[in-house]
């Protein structure tokens, strides 16, 4: 399906019934669900519960990840166990359904993936994720969003998106909203951009090596198996927009039910995930050849992400978001701060200085 960019964001407050609608059909930014198959539940309800068989372990279900992340690598190298949680990945979730849909229902325990402009719409659409943990960031050599273009397009950066046609996921701030604000800063015309929605992974890659559209705003792990295939190259990357580490700002997190019953399983979570992304920071080649290992691919064709060394979610960095969010009109200014889609009451320890090195 395609829209023109006057067809797609009117700038007016979404009520909640709208926004709902928003969240629910848009595949978003990173968001897991662009995977054509139903959500595989394991047959329980409610939030998850300790492991079978005398096991200890609080199981946390979450959708199975698609892309390269920090998740895959505290369930590989232990960093969960050793909090006393274990994760049962459910599968991947039905065109049209969001992890935010799924954690109200109490299909799944946990989102790992998203950023929090789709938290606060969710929020304001009546459900209730809440943010506890950084995710990914941007980075000049490890980019959030990667444009490609064919080896033979004379698109050169994206300024020259201007009368093309662009593949996105989903509308979001960082497929459809980064490329207004480049367009817009530079005096040029964002409604001259048409956008064609691929919610599917992989989906806008294809179509690019097709000749269906002239750009993509790939993901990871998804441009790297494109740059690796051939016949396409980057023309811009996510950096070239925003220039700090907030263009990639991800989220981890829980409904507002679950942080109040279990906080002590939340905790151990966020330790888990800051040990992982402290890891992954140090062993790049090695977290590759594992997150290409769970995904199916060979290393080579996995693009990574830059992985946030804070302990918490930046203040100015979530801002950031917000203020691009009420500037395309996701919602009008004040009807939520950024403090309502996030929470950093939950500091991570320190991991082991062993976590640096491969092989526990």
């Amino acid at each position: 399906m395609k829209y023109s960019k006057s067809m797609i964001r009117p700038k007016r407050l979404l009520t909640a019934a709208v926004t709902l609608l928003f969240v629910l059909a848009a595949a978003g930014c990173g968001g897991s669900g662009s995977g054509a198959a139903a959500a595989n539940g394991n047959g329980d309800s409610g939030a998850g519960s300790a492991g079978t068989g005398g096991s200890e372990l609080f199981t946390l279900r979450a959708v199975t990840q698609t892309t390269f992340s920090e998740t895959i690598i505290a369930d590989k190298l232990g960093f969960f166990e050793d909090e006393g949680i274990q994760i049962d990945y459910i599968g991947t979730l039905g065109q049209g359904i969001t992890q935010f849909q799924a954690l109200e229902q109490g299909d799944i325990d946990v989102f790992t993936q998203g950023h929090l402009t789709e938290v606060a719409m969710a929020r304001l659409a009546g459900l209730s994720p809440l943010a506890v943990a950084p995710g990914f960031v941007d980075d000049p050599d490890n980019p959030h969003i990667t444009y490609l273009v064919r080896e033979d397009s004379d698109i050169q950066s994206i300024e020259d998106f201007a009368g093309k046609k662009v593949g996105i996921s989903g509308l979001a701030v960082c497929t459809d909203g980064f490329i207004t604000k480049y367009l817009s800063e530079r005096g040029l015309d964002p409604a001259s951009v048409e956008y064609v929605v691929m919610p599917q992974a992989g989906q806008i890659e294809q179509a690019l090596v097709n000749g269906q559209i002239d750009a993509t705003t790939s993901h990871t792990p998804f441009a790297g198996v494109a740059l690796a295939a051939g016949g396409v190259r980057m023309a811009a990357k996510s950096y070239d927009v925003v220039g700090t580490p907030a263009g990639g700002l991800a989220v981890r997190g829980f409904s507002d039910a679950f942080i109040e019953e279990h906080p002590d399983i939340v905790q151990g979570f966020v330790n888990a995930t800051y040990r992982a992304r402290i890891f992954m920071e140090a062993n790049p080649d090695y977290s590759r050849v594992v997150g290409a290992e769970y995904l199916g691919l060979e290393p080579d064709e996995v693009s990574s992400n830059s992985y946030c060394q804070e302990k918490n979610i930046r203040p100015e960095w979530g801002q950031l978001w917000f203020d691009l969010s009420e500037e395309l009109g996701y919602w009008a200014p004040g009807d939520i701060a950024p403090e309502e889609s996030y929470t950093n009451q939950f500091v991570p320890n320190d991991p082991p200085a062993s976590d640096a090195e491969i092989g526990r």
